[in-house]
Parts: C-alpha cells; sequence; structure tokens
C-alpha cells in the first residue's frame, strides 16, 4: 500500500510538479490553500508526510503549522515546508513550530525526492516499532 502525502501549494505548477515527481511512489492529494487542506484532514484523511509552502492566502503556512501542531490527532503528521522564505529568523520560527524539513524553492527535485523518502521512511519505523 503506498504511503499518503498531502500537498499544500496555492501555485497550481508547483502542485502539478510535486505531484507528478511523486506520483509514482506515493498517492497524492493536493490543495490550494492551508484552508482546504485543514478541511481535508478535519474530514478524516490522515497523510503520511504534508508538504506546505509559507506564502499563501487566506490561511499562510505558520497558521496552518500551528493548527496542524494543536491537534493531538494532526500533531505526529511529519511536515516538510518548501518555500522560498530568504531569512533564518522564519526558518527558526518554523522549526520551534515542530516541522521536521525545510527546503528552499528553487529546489533540485533528487533532492527533494530523496527527503520527502526519508521522512516517510521515519514514519515507517516508528509504527512498525510501536
Amino acid at each position: 500500500m503506498k504511503r499518503k502525502v498531502l500537498i499544500v501549494d496555492d501555485s497550481r505548477p508547483m502542485l502539478a510538479l510535486l505531484s507528478g515527481m511523486l506520483k509514482m511512489n506515493y498517492d497524492i492529494v493536493s490543495k490550494q490553500s492551508a484552508v482546504a487542506a485543514l478541511e481535508t484532514l478535519k474530514e478524516g484523511y490522515l497523510p503520511d508526510l504534508i508538504i506546505t509552502d509559507i506564502n499563501m492566502p487566506e490561511m499562510d503556512g505558520f497558521d496552518f503549522i500551528t493548527g496542524l501542531k494543536d491537534s493531538a490527532k494532526l500533531a505526529g503528521i511529519p511536515i516538510l515546508v518548501l518555500s522560498g522564505l530568504q531569512t533564518s529568523a522564519d526558518r527558526l520560527k518554523l522549526y520551534k513550530l515542530g516541522i521536521d524539513d525545510y527546503i528552499s524553492k528553487p529546489f533540485n527535485p533528487e533532492e527533494m525526492t530523496l527527503r520527502v523518502d526519508k521522512l516517510i521512511n521515519k514514519v515507517s519505523m516508528r509504527v512498525s516499532v510501536n
């Protein structure tokens, strides 16, 4: 059974790129806003990994991540942030919120795939140990 990845980005081309890169190995659900992603999660979809942008309309990635971490049901889902944030202060804020990894845009597709695989494998090992 394929592991599930939720991708959240307001850019359709970015969603298409990421989905295309990952769909061979993972079941992908993509959402164009954090609000839509939270709705999907509230409806019971539980991914093995969430990939999210930060700069999005309606609700930014900081608030989205805070909402995830405040939910007992969702707090354990690994989060990989894919964003163009340039300041180390922003990245530090993200790590303090509890993200698992950060990749800057533009990104190397091979690096992205390797990091996704690593985070998913971490989850698989955690699940098999428990």
